[in-house]
């Protein structure tokens, strides 16, 4: 009774055995790397969406202002202590504003404004390029240089850099508490 017992063991753990074997081998490709390439060549993939390009607002010919991109003027700064300031771009200059909480109207068409602080708020007649240090930064400009709308590099968050009017222009200089507390909670555009 004792061997009928080791036989029905021995094939009981002989049948799980070759079970595994089996389900092992079956798990397996045993397609070649070749054979598996043009499988997946024949395999769905998704089709890509294409999005539309939104199409830019055509640039009103007055807000355009011609400026000789040849000028190369001195830097301009806008320093911590100096917290309102007017600034002349004459010579297609690059202006620095450094500092938190700054209030600067900058005249004329300047190469690049680049502010490195938060919450500040500057009005430009015109620039090629803007680059934001910071947070919180309102930015206004009124023209176009040469018809060409300014590159931006916006490193922070909660900066607005936009086309402003003459009248909103007008309007922060009569009256700038009221300018600076309608940039807060903005987000870029």
């Amino acid at each position: 009774m004792n061997m009928i017992t080791n036989d029905k063991s021995q094939r009981i753990v002989e049948t799980i055995v070759l079970a595994l074997a089996i389900m092992i081998l079956a798990s397996c490709d045993f397609r070649s790397g070749i054979a598996k390439q043009e499988g997946e060549k024949f395999n769905g993939t998704p089709t890509p969406t294409v999005s539309p390009t939104p199409t830019a607002v055509p640039i009103d010919p007055a807000d355009v202002i011609q400026v000789d991109t040849s000028q190369s003027g001195e830097d301009l700064a806008v320093n911590p202590n100096q917290k309102n300031k007017t600034a002349a771009c004459t010579k297609y200059n690059e202006v620095n504003i450094n500092g938190d909480s700054h209030t600067v109207t900058i005249t004329g068409v300047c190469r690049q404004i680049t502010i490195n602080g938060d919450n500040n708020k500057i009005t430009a007649d015109a620039s090629m390029r803007f680059v934001v240090n910071g947070v919180g930064n309102d930015i206004g400009y009124l023209k176009f240089p040469n018809g060409e709308r300014p590159s931006v590099k916006d490193n922070g968050d909660g900066n607005v850099i936009k086309k402003i009017s003459a009248d909103a222009l007008a309007n922060s200089a009569s009256n700038p508490k009221l300018a600076s507390d309608s940039s807060k909670n903005k987000s870029v555009k």
